[in-house]
């Protein structure tokens, strides 16, 4: 997966990262157990810096554990944690007319994708799946966004729904279960920026369209609901040696003896590595930053603690243990 680049004629306004705020009922773990503060989630004034859930919640359900009831719009557990009014804010600039994917991305799409995973969301307590929300939307805002556009960082996620300049076809002639058609190119495409054969072809076969999406992959460029989707499998299969990324975010991955020597352990940074490992194990960088900071904000808009271990700076590439 790689993030393409986006270039504007006006600076950058400064910001820095929000930092995901430590309540009173959470615990310090990656995936605590404890509910976490609603924190008055039903007064006015905690619309600064998070999300209002005033449309589901019950006047009486402020404090801990305020669970908000399932959305009117259908997708499972996601629609009760991101209604439309959420989306809005989390992607306040995606239908900006400088954005190339400009009216792409739509809440219907995402949340009519959203039904095929029906675990998506829906998977552990609140805070874990309003938790999992976070760093799926961060890892695919960042696949989608550029580095330095108006109005702060953070805010320009699904800009793009294609890689801008792709360095190959991605065609990787030495899989034959999924082989690449002629004359296709298999570059990131939708909100994770899917990329290769090898992924376009399984992702096409899970949902019975093998043979079209290898033949035209520009079908995640023309529906965006298939779009979705195509981020959404990636998000919950896992792959050869790696966990998929709803396993990690939930609790559900427990780090093998090679993980942990390879400093790989249960977080937001397994997760980078597992949508594109060639960012880790090379210290501190301007992707790895970019990727939290979004993680960051939406784990802030949601009260959620965003738990340890979010870069992947020390790890080594999950496919550098095994020949892909």
């Amino acid at each position: 997966m790689r993030a393409p680049t986006l270039s504007f004629c006006s600076n950058a306004l400064p910001g820095s990262a929000m930092q995901c705020e430590k309540q009173s009922c959470s615990a310090t773990a990656m995936f605590p157990t404890a509910q976490w503060c609603c924190r008055g989630a039903n007064n006015d004034n905690y619309r600064h810096k998070k999300i209002s859930f005033r449309s589901y919640c019950n006047k009486g359900d402020a404090g801990c554990g305020c669970g908000c009831g399932g959305g009117s719009d259908g997708g499972g557990g996601l629609s009760s944690i991101v209604t439309r009014e959420v989306f809005e804010e989390m992607l306040p600039y995606r239908n900006d007319p400088r954005c190339p994917a400009a009216g792409f991305y739509t809440y219907e799409a995402l949340i009519a994708a959203a039904k095929a995973y029906p675990a998506f969301a829906a998977t552990g307590d609140d805070a874990t799946r309003k938790r999992e929300v976070a760093a799926f939307f961060g890892q695919t805002s960042h696949e989608t966004a550029g580095r330095n556009p108006p109005g702060g960082p953070f805010v320009w996620g699904y800009c793009y729904n294609k890689e801008v300049k792709p360095l190959s076809e991605y065609c990787d002639g030495t899989n034959q279960q999924f082989p690449c058609v002629p004359g296709q190119k298999y570059y990131g495409r939708g909100p994770i920026q899917l990329t290769w054969n090898y992924n376009y072809g399984p992702f096409g076969a899970a949902i019975g369209k093998e043979k079209e999406i290898l033949e035209n992959p520009d079908l995640l460029l023309t529906d965006a609901s298939l779009a979705f989707q195509s981020a959404l499998w990636f998000w919950m299969t896992p792959k050869r040696s790696m966990p998929s990324c709803h396993d990690v975010i939930v609790g559900a991955w427990m780090p093998s003896a090679r993980d942990k020597a390879a400093g790989r352990f249960p977080g937001y940074g397994v997760i980078t590595n597992i949508i594109n490992g060639g960012q880790c194990g090379r210290g501190r960088n301007a992707a790895g930053e970019d990727r939290i900071g979004f993680y960051k904000r939406y784990c802030d808009m949601f009260g959620v603690n965003c738990g340890d271990y979010l870069d992947c700076y020390n790890q080594k590439d999950f496919r550098k243990d095994f020949l892909w």
